[in-house]
């Protein structure tokens, strides 16, 4: 995997890059109305400040973690 790099000079893994849960339909539909924290259908990391996309992830693990976490909150 290549270590990309934003127009900032951030990497992946740096604190000013944000893992941002994207949703299918349905699942925003389920955010909206009811409340409900669907599971993302993928997360991107992207530069807090430049607001670059570093990429995706389709991580089971990720996944599942970022779910969670919107649920405990």
């Amino acid at each position: 995997m290549r270590n990309r790099v934003c127009h900032c000079g951030h990497r992946k893994g740096d604190p000013e890059i944000d893992e941002e849960p994207e949703y299918p339909t349905w699942g925003w539909i389920l955010l909206s109305m009811f409340g409900m924290t669907p599971r993302p259908d993928h997360i991107v990391f992207r530069c807090l400040y430049c607001r670059a996309s570093l990429g995706t992830s389709r991580d089971p693990r990720l996944l599942a973690r970022r779910s969670e976490a919107k649920q405990a909150a």
